[in-house]
């Protein structure tokens, strides 16, 4: 727990800059995010016995987050051509090695590896984009840009469940959730959870004064309050079938940079959707 808490310490602020200062600040984090992820994961599968290719990986993921930021600057979307591109690009390259046995596989890896992480982190850099008026919150005399604001609900409703599920489970859980998959997560603690990204959703709009009705916010919020775990147990199933507790050992405490976005993942695209459903 201090080594959980000392980590926080540390990165929490660095992450409330990049999000604040500007677009490219917080997209450059998001960059290394997504490199260090992507590398974790594709470890994990070398680990399992599965193999990945680091460089098609790589350059696959980039070109997803490339899409992204040229949607959000230009509102131009690119992802069909850019899937197409990456599909074609990327088989042309593995078909050389049909001989060995296995190839198919380590294609279909190192591909969706690279959506998993690249295509799904890219919300976040549409999100940050955003330029919906916000209304006045209490921190309106700061004049926060919206697109922080946004970002802002995606990281407290992701976090607050995540918090409130770990202590409500470690306090009062006792059915397990998924025993095989992930042995500590409980039902108690998914319903603490669910209210930690209800109270996440809330407080980031009463902080951001965010274009958002209270039946709309409580909707954010009951869909961060699922989809999160759901990211949660997905990476579990990877780290299962690999054989791995974590992900990595690069965040003391908290294991590596996939199992701190794991959740959030889910959580991104998920609020952006609702988002552009539902503002105004």
């Amino acid at each position: 727990m201090i080594q959980r808490v000392l980590s926080a310490v540390v990165l929490l602020p660095l992450v409330v800059v990049c999000v604040w200062w500007s677009f490219w600040s917080f997209t450059l984090l998001l960059v290394a995010a997504a490199a260090l992820g992507l590398s974790e994961l594709y470890a994990a599968f070398s680990r399992g016995g599965y193999q990945a290719q680091t460089a098609p990986g790589m350059g696959a993921a980039a070109i997803l987050i490339g899409v992204s930021i040229i949607r959000a600057l230009t509102a131009l979307d690119l992802t069909a051509p850019a899937l197409a591109l990456i599909v074609m690009v990327s088989l042309a390259m593995f078909a050389p090695r049909h001989a060995q046995h296995g190839v198919v596989a380590e294609w279909a890896l190192t591909i969706s590896g690279a959506i998993y992480i690249g295509g799904l982190l890219g919300f976040l850099v549409l999100m940050r984009a955003l330029e919906t008026p916000l209304r006045d919150g209490l921190l309106a005399p700061l004049q926060p840009q919206p697109g922080a604001a946004w970002i802002a609900l995606v990281l407290l409703t992701t976090w607050g469940q995540d918090v409130f599920a770990y202590f409500v489970g470690k306090r009062w859980g006792r059915r397990r959730m998924a025993p095989s998959l992930s042995p500590r997560k409980t039902w108690e603690g998914a319903a603490g959870g669910m209210v930690g990204a209800l109270a996440g959703a809330f407080v980031a709009l009463a902080l951001f004064g965010l274009p958002l009705s209270l039946w709309a916010t409580t909707l954010i919020g009951i869909a961060a309050g699922i989809v999160g775990p759901v990211g949660d147990l997905s990476e579990s199933f990877i780290k299962r079938q690999a054989g791995l507790k974590d992900a990595g050992t690069l965040i003391p405490g908290h294991g590596g940079v996939l199992d701190r976005i794991d959740s959030l993942l889910f959580t991104a695209p998920t609020v952006y959707m609702l988002a552009l459903l539902l503002a105004g």
